[in-house]
């Protein structure tokens, strides 16, 4: 029998995580469920029916993040417990398959369960704004190129490959500590950017926002450099590539958790 993966003892430990775990899970999908009600159900009413795409593209990023960061946090969180560390470690599974199954529900199924979520509500807070209302809205289509909200699952990836490793490499409070790393690592990052771009370009930098636009002050004249469509898709794959190597290193560090 393979150490590393077998779909029999995978699908038992899944089908035993799934067991132990879906009160939590449903609860947790009723608290986002009530949230989405009534913050969707309060903006439709402030706008008198109007909540636009913007708006519910806006709602839909916002959720996708905080959301999804703060349940992959927990993913792991018994590993921070010793009393509920020893038996999810000596469970005879391998290390490979308990990292799968943490993956697949932080990853895959919560984003499925957060979309079908999201358009439930969304559907229903726009169908009551359109039967009180002349003008009537549209559910945003979060995958259409047009206003570009599918960028956010790019985003999530990254977010979601942090919180993961932090899940794993922190013992306590894994979602503020993670957070707070973040923010020291944005915060270098932003501070470091201007010198960075100095030394490229040797002109004034008047604006550079890390990854985005970069204003130049050249002889008294400002100038603005836009990014080029090859510099989005070199991003994007240095984003996934990231992703990949958290994950990976996710998984390693998994493994090195002892009993």
């Amino acid at each position: 029998m393979n150490e590393t993966f077998n779909f029999t003892r995978f699908l038992n430990l899944f089908k035993k995580h799934t067991a132990e775990q879906y009160k939590t899970y449903l609860m947790s999908t009723g608290v986002l469920i009530g949230v989405l009600i009534l913050v969707l159900g309060f903006i439709n009413y402030s706008t008198h029916g109007h909540m636009g795409p913007v708006i519910q593209g806006a709602m839909f990023v916002n959720f996708l993040f905080f959301s999804g960061t703060i349940f992959t946090s927990l993913i792991f969180t018994d590993l921070g417990d010793r009393k509920k560390s020893i038996p999810a470690l000596s469970l005879p599974a391998s290390h490979f398959e308990k990292y799968l199954v943490a993956w697949l529900y932080s990853f895959v199924i919560f984003q499925v369960v957060f979309l079908g979520c999201f358009y439930a509500i969304d559907y229903l807070v726009i169908s009551i704004g359109n039967a009180n209302s002349p003008d009537k809205m549209e559910v945003i289509n979060v995958f259409s190129t047009d206003r570009k909200v599918w960028v956010s699952f790019l985003v999530f990836t990254i977010l979601h490959s942090i919180c993961f490793f932090g899940a794993v490499f922190f013992e306590k409070l894994h979602f503020i500590k993670t957070v707070f790393s973040f923010f020291i690592f944005i915060a270098v990052l932003c501070l470091l950017n201007p010198v960075l771009l100095h030394t490229i370009f040797q002109e004034e930098i008047d604006n550079g926002i890390p990854f985005n636009m970069v204003g130049l002050v050249i002889n008294k004249e400002y100038i603005c450099i836009e990014p080029t469509q090859t510099s989005y898709t070199i991003a994007a794959t240095i984003a996934i590539l990231i992703s990949v190597i958290l994950w990976i290193s996710t998984y390693f560090r998994l493994k090195e958790k002892q009993v």
